[in-house]
């Protein structure tokens, strides 16, 4: 198994698996907005540099609290960027604490999983073998 890895500052660990065409983003710690926005920024600019970064793994149990405006960034700015700069569909599986669950619901979206637009899927899980099997899935 070979994988690359980068840190961005202290809050975020990103990680590409090419055997699994996976892209892991850890947060490492709760983050500001800024701090996130400009994170999956930087997802996106790793990922745009690898054949296989269409499935994404995103680890987010180490942040505490999801606020209202960066889901609505997120799927306003961010999720539209996805085809744009990687030229396919992408998959996202979210991992998140059981504690988190609730805290990550928006009445807004529908139910998960969902496709979001023509760009992306999205799914969430509290286990980590669950996420990877899902990502390996799509197609």
């Amino acid at each position: 198994m070979t994988s690359t890895s980068t840190t961005l500052a202290d809050f975020l660990h990103l990680t590409h698996r090419p055997d699994l065409g996976i892209v892991a983003a850890r947060w490492t710690r709760p983050t500001a907005s800024h701090e996130l926005r400009a994170g999956y920024q930087e997802v996106l600019r790793y990922a745009a540099t690898c054949d296989s970064c269409r499935r994404w793994l995103i680890d987010s149990r180490r942040r505490l609290e999801v606020d209202a405006r960066d889901v609505h960034w997120l799927t306003t700015v961010f999720y539209p960027l996805l085809r744009q700069h990687l030229g396919d569909h992408t998959y996202l599986a979210f991992l998140v604490a059981p504690y988190q669950l609730e805290d990550v619901h928006d009445d807004t979206l529908p139910p998960l999983p969902y496709t979001h637009g023509n760009y992306c899927s999205l799914n969430q899980f509290t286990d980590e073998g669950e996420a990877v099997r899902w990502l390996l899935a799509q197609r």
